[in-house]
Formats: structure tokens, sequence, C-alpha cells
């Protein structure tokens, strides 16, 4: 930030310093534009090197779930490694909950340790991370239950599977439902946008998952 002493008037302002701020304004933006451009490419890429079939797979499956376009959208990067199969598809989706579900934990920590949080919502703020800590290990059990899936058994532990993964999604939205009733409209608004899109996620994870299970 530029700083200006109090003798300097507004008529006598070097232009060379007002021209600053809008030059680091404007590298900001061509960095962001640059960023953006560059994940598009990688993005376009992947979906380029899978095939018609892989991409038209995930489009399908992902239609099956109740936020379709977030489906595809942070499914179809993995297409080469999904291919046509189900459980791919599943575990790939649980991969992408888990670490959305970390970096919102993550995240909700950081609030944990501002100043001036009131004692109410310092609670909403700890009965979250609790409840985001449950999500992730139910999460986890969930991965570790998708590899050992071989056997008579596999309609069980699928089952348990389901069942984790929907234990998580009810975590995730007592975390929310306790901001509604105890966080201040500020507090609530940032907590929900860090814990929407992992509700979202893991309920389109539950819904391949549950596919998979009537099949």
């Amino acid at each position: 930030m530029i700083s200006y002493s109090k003798h300097n008037s507004r008529n006598h302002t070097h232009p060379q310093a007002k021209m600053q701020p809008f030059t680091c304004s404007l590298l900001s933006l061509l960095f962001l534009a640059i960023f953006n451009f560059t994940l598009i490419s990688a993005t376009s890429r992947l979906l380029m090197e899978a095939n018609s079939s892989q991409i038209d797979f995930i489009k399908a499956s992902c239609e099956t779930t109740r936020y379709a376009d977030l489906c595809f959208k942070t499914l179809s990067p993995f297409a080469n490694t999904i291919q046509t199969s189900p459980m791919e598809l599943a575990n790939v989706a649980l991969i992408v909950s888990l670490k959305s579900a970390k970096s919102a934990s993550k995240a909700v920590k950081g609030l944990s340790k501002g100043e001036g949080l009131s004692m109410r919502d310092g609670q909403a703020v700890a009965d979250c991370l609790e409840d985001m800590s449950d999500s992730v290990d139910e999460m986890q059990k969930s991965m570790v239950a998708m590899r050992e899936l071989d056997g008579p058994d596999f309609k069980e532990k699928m089952g348990d599977v389901k069942t984790w993964v929907s234990a998580a999604l009810t975590d995730e939205d007592t975390c929310m439902d306790g901001f509604e009733e105890n966080g201040d409209a500020k507090m609530k608004e940032t907590i929900r946008g860090y814990i929407l899109n992992v509700a979202e996620l893991t309920s389109n994870a539950l819904a391949l998952i549950s596919n998979i299970y009537s099949t």
C-alpha cells in the first residue's frame, strides 16, 4: 500500500504514485487470467486424451446424482483413470470429496483462531470441527473398504461403505445446522461456503456408491 505524508495535497501527488495501484491491480488480474487459462487448458487436454466413451460414461453416471454439473466437472478430468468402471468412478468421487473435506476443515480451523470470536461462535466452530473430523474419518474408512470388496460378502461391504459415506454427509449437514442456530450472519455464510461444496461432493459420491450397491 502506498503511504502519503500529511503535507502532500491531492493536487501535488506525483503521477507515478497514482499509477502504482493501477499497475498492481492490472498485474494481479493478468496473473489470475493466466492461472485460470492454465487450469482450463490442463482440464481440456485431459478431456481430449480421454475417448468419447469414457466421457459419455461419466456424464451418464453423473446424471444420476443430485449435483450432476458439479459431478461431471470434478470427475471428468480423471476420465483416463475411471475409464468406464463404476467402481473407479465411485472411488475417485470419494477421493475428491475427502480432499475437499480436509481443505474445508483446515479453513474452519483457521477461523477458530480469529480475534474477536464470541463464545457462542467459538463453540459453533469447535462443534463444526468435530463434525468435519468425523466426516473425514468416515470417508477414509469408506476408501479402505472400497479396496477390500472382493469375496462373497461384497454386498455387505458395499453396504458398510454406503453407511459411512451417508454418516459423513450427515456430519457435514450437522456442521451447517449448528451455525443456522448459533452463528452470526457473517460467520454462518463463511462456514457455509466451505462446507456446502463438501456436502455436495459427498452427496454425489453417495449416489454413485448407491448405484453400485443396487446393481
